[in-house]
């Protein structure tokens, strides 16, 4: 499915993306039977002001990436130091993801981070494919902030905005 470039070793192609620190969130959603669903994504991304578009990016073979390309609306969640373990729970395959009770839930029913450093309510607009992931579109149509500052992900770790980086 993926091209692989002759001589490029993916090792040291996941090491230099790994330098780059992003941003992390915890993406949800309802499906049509009302099951709770979501992932952890550091590729996320506003794509434009006018319209208001975010991206995401998804694993094609995640557990929910069935019902995600099927949702019609979707959350993304900023996440603050706070959620750092929550994150690493939206990550993993097969996990309870929303065992802890730590979601709130918008008019629609739909999963929120009451405590996120922002909460981007989205309309799936369009699915794009993107090699072994595919690119959720959503078209913003509302955005809160919170009062926490967001975490980053750098070298296989969460960094606080005001560390140092080893």
């Amino acid at each position: 499915m993926v091209d692989r470039f002759q001589g490029l070793d993916p090792d040291a192609f996941r090491s230099a993306l790994a330098r780059f620190p992003s941003g992390v969130t915890i993406v949800t959603t309802r499906s049509a039977s009302g099951t709770l669903h979501g992932f952890t994504a550091s590729s996320f991304a506003a794509l434009s002001l006018d319209p208001p578009l975010v991206l995401v990016c998804l694993d094609r073979g995640a557990d929910c990436s069935p019902v995600f390309l099927a949702a019609e609306r979707f959350i993304v969640n900023i996440v603050t130091p706070a959620h750092a373990e929550l994150a690493i729970k939206f990550a993993t395959k097969g996990e309870n993801k929303f065992a802890n009770g730590a979601f709130e839930f918008d008019e629609s029913g739909h999963p929120i981070l009451p405590d996120a450093a922002a909460v981007i309510h989205c309309e799936l607009e369009q699915v794009a494919p993107g090699g072994d992931h595919v690119i959720l579109i959503g078209r913003v149509h509302d955005a809160r902030t919170g009062s926490g500052k967001p975490v980053t992900w750098y070298r296989g770790g969460f960094l606080h905005l005001g560390e140092s980086a080893a």
